[in-house]
């Protein structure tokens, strides 16, 4: 098969458009989206918003923030509050047979109302 890139391309020419990205955000394009209204600055009590050891939190990722952001897996999962790490919390989230450790921003996190 004739390339326009001059010469021949090899196989099937399924390598002419490259390898798909297997990056930590991929096939996240709904989930790690703001809504129009919910775009420019964030409020400032999210930042200054205090959780103490055994609240539990809700993990919704802010997507301008990429700095402490969990896995996109883990986003509206509610978390229990472990121990405070700089300015980050570590977070524990039961799974079926094991508990995940995750550490997160308190811009990825609110407070879960029962």
């Amino acid at each position: 098969m004739w390339c326009s890139a001059g010469g021949y391309a090899v196989g099937d020419g399924a390598n002419i458009m490259g390898k798909t990205s297997q990056g930590i955000r991929r096939k996240s394009r709904a989930v790690l989206t703001k809504k129009v209204r919910e775009r420019g600055k964030m409020p400032l009590t999210r930042l200054l918003t205090e959780y103490n050891e055994g609240d539990k939190v809700i993990i919704k990722i802010d997507p301008a923030i990429h700095k402490g952001m969990p896995h996109k897996r883990f986003q509206g999962q509610v978390a229990t509050v472990v121990a405070k790490r700089g300015n980050a919390y570590v977070l524990e989230i039961p799974q079926t047979k094991i508990v995940k450790t995750i550490i997160a921003l308190p811009q990825h996190i609110r407070k879960h109302v029962d």
